[in-house]
């Protein structure tokens, strides 16, 4: 192997080891901050982060981009709440970052394929198993 060439796999180790570091800080955040995030602008200045750095490297490590992740740990804290809780839609609307509910009941929708009230009145809720582990 030439040095070049031991040059650019190191550097590709690194990147790789940095690249799900930052994943993991980000998934972290996501899952403590949910309710506060709004973008990928301001995750990246909670990690005091390159927004577009942070998310080629949730991508790379994850799949998906920042703003499907946030997505998916909102409605998924959603459904817990809605089957697990006695809040209100509002509550729960405002503790998973919606300002209104009504935009909340549409996104929901829109992700889950039912509207939230049918989602906490029916047995959806024995069907979707909300499956809780390391995506990495």
């Amino acid at each position: 192997m030439t040095t070049q060439e031991t040059t650019t796999t190191n550097s590709a180790n690194h990147n790789s080891k940095g690249d799900l570091l930052l994943a993991r800080y980000a998934r972290n955040c996501i899952e403590q901050h949910y309710g506060k995030l709004q973008s990928l602008s301001d995750l990246a200045a909670l990690l005091r982060t390159d927004p577009a750095l942070l998310d080629c490297a949730v991508q790379k490590v994850c799949g998906k981009n920042v703003a499907s992740l946030l997505a998916e740990t909102r409605f998924l804290a959603a459904q817990r709440l809605l089957v697990q809780s006695s809040l209100t839609l509002n509550e729960i609307s405002a503790a998973v970052g919606f300002e209104h509910t009504s935009e909340f009941a549409v996104a929901f929708h829109d992700y889950v394929g039912v509207n939230p009230w049918s989602f906490r009145q029916s047995p959806y809720h024995e069907i979707i198993h909300v499956i809780q582990g390391d995506m990495f």
